[in-house]
């Protein structure tokens, strides 16, 4: 859809929408960062649709619109975000964070492509922005583009030396090409620099789960779990290794444990079916 015609469309869903008040437009977006205090981010994204029906025409609706896409993302309306996120974009076309966040909101959405393209975009202006070269590696990663994410996490390499996120990104190719020796090396090493990290040691326990030994991925595990109980991912990971020791049982107590801590329903489906 044309940018003009979508900020069209969605001014008018807005009118549709908003009945009139006697608030001007400045106490509408004031009132939406009252509603932000009190965290009620429905009656924030409101106030903003209700500024924008008042003076369509104003300049500062490109900053509502991305803020309203970000408030629908956090209200799971990802449709909508996409859409308001786009309007920011043609009114603010040179704003990178607008950007930025349509993105980071493809990749939600599982729309690596369309997320490869924004980083692009992004790229082509700030060719040595670390972060943006890692979450496009990322994405074609996903995608199953490894070359394309190999040679992002090596162009973040030439500038920045042994940048811990492009020997994170590395492992994570490695592992995704089934080199599960050079994975573990890069791991090894970061633990090594990051001895405090729960999340490297979750990511090796993975490595060692690939590799069929079992025992040392369920050391790994047990210590990330140790460091950080909260995360649900680490009791779905330990179910994994248990499923393929056969301890079937304790698996699905830590199954029960991950549901609990907000694993989705899903994800579970998809372990249980793997080893039933």
């Amino acid at each position: 859809m044309p940018s003009k015609t979508l900020f069209l469309t969605l001014m008018l869903v807005i009118s549709c929408v908003c009945p009139s008040f006697s608030q001007t437009y400045d106490e509408w977006v004031n009132r939406s960062f009252d509603y932000l205090e009190e965290d009620s981010i429905a009656q924030a994204a409101d106030c903003l649709k209700r500024a924008m029906r008042l003076e369509p025409g104003n300049a500062r609706n490109g900053l509502l619109f991305n803020n309203l896409g970000t408030l629908q993302r956090r209200l799971g309306q990802l449709n909508e975000a996409e859409v308001s996120y786009s309007c920011a974009i043609a009114m603010l076309p040179d704003m990178d964070n607008v950007r930025q966040n349509r993105a980071e909101l493809y990749s939600e959405m599982e729309r690596y492509q369309d997320a490869i393209e924004d980083y692009t975009f992004l790229l082509n202006q700030h060719p040595q922005h670390e972060d943006w070269l890692y979450q496009r590696a990322l994405c074609r990663l996903l995608a199953t583009d490894t070359i394309g994410a190999r040679e992002d996490l090596e162009a973040i390499d030439k500038f920045k030396p042994l940048s811990a996120k492009s020997r994170i990104g590395m492992a994570v190719v490695y592992k995704a090409r089934g080199e599960y020796s050079m994975a573990e090396e890069l791991y090894n090493a970061l633990i090594e620099a990051n001895p405090n990290s729960w999340s490297l040691l979750r990511d090796r326990a993975e490595v060692y789960l690939l590799s069929k030994r079992y025992g040392a991925a369920l050391t790994d595990i047990n210590e990330a779990i140790q460091r950080n109980p909260q995360d649900p991912m680490c009791y779905i990971l330990r179910a994994e290794i248990r499923f393929a020791k056969g301890d079937k049982e304790y698996a699905r107590r830590d199954i029960n444990i991950a549901l609990e801590k907000g694993i989705s329903k899903q994800v579970v489906s998809n372990l249980v079916e793997k080893y039933r």
